[in-house]
Order: structure tokens, then C-alpha cells, then sequence
């Protein structure tokens, strides 16, 4: 079995395969991704969605604010960069057994939309076992290109495009499930036009707690995803 990286943590509880028992709704403890994910069962959760965080830093940050329990009860799910095997098949057994909607919430930067598609189309490297590892009604929640014009946020905030970030970005473009996505398609445009990108963490620059309190509460709630 392979080691996991990921972390998950909210409104779910499960067994593990040798009869362990994992609960991690009582506590804002963080657990790591089960390394046998077809093993697990009894997967019961109240969670109204599930959100799939790219960055470790900003998972931990949403805990520390008690996101899960003050918004509505969720999953939250970090691969901590490009998720590992365990972590999708996490992502695509919760899919199965709760049919609830999944949220990304990504970097607005050319890694987080590579990212973002791997949870909802596939690795590149292993399109050939996509279907049982990947999730394709997973939506877009942030940090959205668009977010950063219509927030305001100061230019000064975001980081200029390096050579290889216009090159995958490119080559993001050129892929064919991308033309099925007129909207993505459409904040790839405008990441493309700019040149810049932004962490999720450019969001501090407007309040500490912006993300938790206002970002997230107000997508949520309005439809902010694609």
C-alpha cells in the first residue's frame, strides 16, 4: 500500500478495513487519507458538500476558523499539492456514497487549474483509469481569475507569470475537455491576457479571515462556481 498525503477532515465518520474507527466530525483534528480507501465502509456524513482544498496551508487555515461547522456542515479534503492516488479515490468514494456537490478552491495560477483537473478529468500520465479515480461534476469554486478584478484586489498582490507558467497554461488551453467548458475556458482567457496569478492567500490582503467569514459563505450561497 501506498503512503498517503492527504488530509480530511468534517462531518464524516467511517471504518477502516481492520475495524478501526474514524470520526472526524467531533473535533478539528485533521485525519490522514485511509492508505486502503476500498476498504473502508460504514461512511455516514451530514455534509451539504464537499470541498477539495488545494493547499495545505489554507486547509489548516479553514479549520483554525471552524469553516465546516460555521457555514454548513462539509467535507474538507486536501491532496497538499497534486493529490496523491489515495486521496482521489477518497474524493471518488465520497462522490459514490453521498452524490453531494464538490467544490475546488485552487490558486488562481496555471498549478491549481492543473490540479483541479486532475480530481475532475484525470492525470494526463493515467487517462487510462480515469473513471474510477476522478469526479467530472467537480466545480470551480475559487480563486477564480475573474474574483481578483471584481474584489479589487491590488495588482501589487499578485505575481507576474514566469516562462513556464504562460507554457502550461498553454498547453491547459489546448486540451480538448476544455472547449466543453465555455467558462473555464473564459478565466483562462483572462489568466492568460493579464499574466498574473494569486494565491488564495492574496485574500488576507482584504480582511485576515476574508476567505471563512466572506469568500467562501458568499460563493456558497450565491452560486459563485463553474
Amino acid at each position: 500500500l501506498s503512503t498517503t498525503k492527504g488530509f480530511v477532515a468534517g462531518n464524516l465518520s467511517y471504518t477502516e478495513e481492520d475495524g478501526t474507527k474514524v470520526n472526524c466530525t467531533c473535533s478539528a483534528t485533521v485525519f490522514t487519507v485511509p492508505s486502503n480507501v476500498q476498504g473502508i465502509k460504514n461512511l455516514t456524513s451530514h455534509a451539504k458538500f464537499i470541498l477539495i482544498v488545494e493547499k495545505d496551508a489554507t486547509f489548516q487555515r479553514l479549520l483554525d476558523d471552524d469553516f465546516f461547522n460555521k457555514v454548513s456542515p462539509c467535507i474538507m479534503i486536501t491532496g497538499r499539492g497534486i493529490p496523491d492516488l489515495n486521496t482521489r479515490l477518497l474524493v471518488r468514494k465520497l462522490w459514490d456514497s453521498f452524490q453531494i456537490p464538490i467544490f475546488t478552491l485552487m490558486d488562481a495560477d496555471p498549478h491549481g487549474v492543473e490540479i483541479m483537473c486532475v480530481y475532475k478529468y484525470g492525470s494526463v500520465s493515467m487517462s487510462f483509469e480515469a473513471h474510477h479515480l476522478t469526479v467530472p461534476s467537480i466545480k470551480w469554486l475559487g480563486l477564480l481569475p475573474s474574483d481578483l478584478e471584481r474584489l479589487n484586489i491590488c495588482k501589487d498582490a499578485l505575481i507576474p507569470f514566469t516562462k513556464q507558467d504562460e507554457n502550461k497554461l498553454a498547453s491547459i488551453q489546448k486540451r480538448p475537455y476544455i472547449a466543453c467548458q465555455p467558462l473555464w475556458k473564459k478565466e483562462l482567457d483572462i489568466m492568460a491576457a493579464s499574466k498574473l496569478k494569486a494565491e488564495i492567500q492574496v485574500l488576507t490582503s482584504l480582511s485576515s479571515d476574508y476567505l471563512s467569514r466572506v469568500y467562501l459563505p458568499n460563493k456558497l450561497q450565491f452560486g459563485g462556481w463553474l
